[in-house]
């Protein structure tokens, strides 16, 4: 099959696009089931993504210096490439004139923000050396309202901020500019401080989530959106994204697996909700209603103050954000007479996974189910090693939300032996 993209095999982004997707998918399951079969030899459905291209909500390509095989002098002055990291090579950017799997219509908006960048004289940042002054252009989408954001991260200083808001506009139509600026080599999105340069101060998504979605797979979000892929809704929830906000970076595909997370709560019909790294609130307000309350756990602060809004712009009152880190939650709740009786835990940690300290403090607490949502596989597994001596595998699936990557979402309930 031939590949869409004309970086892919280059780009370090996508590993499987010569694959056809249902082929992807059957791979992705023998693959987690090998890993899942110490501890789960049962059923072990995959749903796949509702979309297979564009259907990220977030891309974060980065400004650098051309990097050459052979040194230049010292004194040679690198061109600024906007692109990714090279397929296993790094510290060898690539440029890419647009990326097939992130928000539609950045073919323009790249060129747009590599000519501005060529005539502004300011010079892409060095992680290696440490000069330089443009980092990175975040670019985020809603599928469903359409609404965009671009965000311009810098190193600290003045800049003239109104030709690119300028370029950025021209290229890639109405949406919200911002300019970040972020100290140090760290090589990321984030950003120390914020500036809105024009447009809304958030970008608004909605998710529709129903409890047995559809396992149709179309071409672009638009099909999906139009045609009978999507599912009739059963939940509809609106979340305000704002520059620095964690999100479901497939959330068409965030809604199978908040389905598939909804659908057991509701099973399980727990009394309280505790919703372990609980970010923006997500899996908190889609379960809210099935609970009396949710208890959402979250050390940063910023994503529980977007879940403190999305709550209050859905009519949703029964969830409590508690910022705080998860093992030191764990550590006080059992300090004050542990969880109430029938509570039901969910994790969903960062692909780093729990840590031994958060599960022992778990095995102390000792709730009689508990379930699991991981975006990494391998952390999966041995963290289920450290669960086995007190908890079993009661079932496992996975949700694909990253088509053309080896990457999977996979939900396993655990109950007390």
């Amino acid at each position: 099959m031939p590949p869409q993209c004309v970086h892919f095999g280059l780009c370090g982004g996508c590993a499987a696009q010569d694959v056809p997707y249902p082929e992807q998918v059957e791979a992705k399951q023998a693959a987690l089931r090998e890993l899942l079969l110490p501890h789960y030899d049962g059923e072990l459905p995959v749903t796949p993504s509702p979309v297979v291209w564009h259907y990220r909500n977030k891309i974060d390509p980065v400004f650098t210096p051309q990097w050459y095989e052979t040194p230049p002098e010292e004194s040679f002055v690198r061109e600024t490439v906007l692109g990714y990291k090279r397929r296993g090579k790094w510290f060898w950017p690539m440029q890419v004139d647009e990326c097939l799997i992130g928000p539609e219509g950045t073919a323009p908006l790249f060129a747009a923000a590599r000519e501005w960048a060529a005539g502004s004289g300011l010079q892409a940042f060095d992680t290696r050396r440490g000069g330089g002054f443009l980092k990175t252009l975040l670019v985020r989408d809603a599928k469903r309202s359409g609404e965009r954001m671009v965000v311009l991260i810098t190193a600290s200083g003045p800049m003239d901020t109104a030709p690119f808001v300028e370029a950025v506009l021209g290229a890639f139509g109405p949406c919200s500019v911002w300019r970040g600026t972020r100290e140090g080599t760290a090589d990321n999105a984030q950003a120390d401080t914020l500036e809105l340069l024009h447009g809304a101060p958030h970008i608004t998504e909605t998710l529709e989530i129903a409890e047995s979605p559809g396992h149709g797979t179309c071409t672009t979000p638009a099909e999906h959106l139009s045609g009978p892929c999507a599912p009739g809704p059963l939940r509809r929830l609106d979340f305000r994204i704002s520059p620095m906000s964690f999100f479901q970076t497939n959330p068409l595909g965030a809604e199978r697996l908040y389905g598939r997370i909804r659908a057991r709560v509701r099973r399980l019909a727990p009394g309280v909700l505790y919703d372990l790294y609980g970010g923006m609130g997500s899996i908190a307000l889609v379960c809210a209603d099935l609970v009396s309350g949710v208890r959402s756990v979250e050390n940063v602060p910023a994503a529980s103050e977007d879940g403190r809004v999305n709550c209050a712009e859905n009519g949703v009152d029964n969830v409590d954000f508690i910022t705080e880190s998860v093992p030191d939650h764990l550590r006080r709740l059992r300090e004050d007479g542990g969880l109430p009786l029938g509570a039901l835990v969910v994790t969903d940690p960062p692909r780093c996974g729990m840590n031994p300290k958060t599960i022992r403090r778990l095995l102390e607490l000792a709730p009689e189910r508990l379930v699991y949502v991981s975006c990494n596989p391998r952390v999966l597994a041995s963290e289920l090693a450290l669960l086995a001596p007190a908890y079993g595998v009661v079932d496992a699936e996975a949700v694909d939300l990253f088509p053309h990557t080896p990457h999977l979402e996979t939900i396993v309930e655990l109950a007390r032996v």
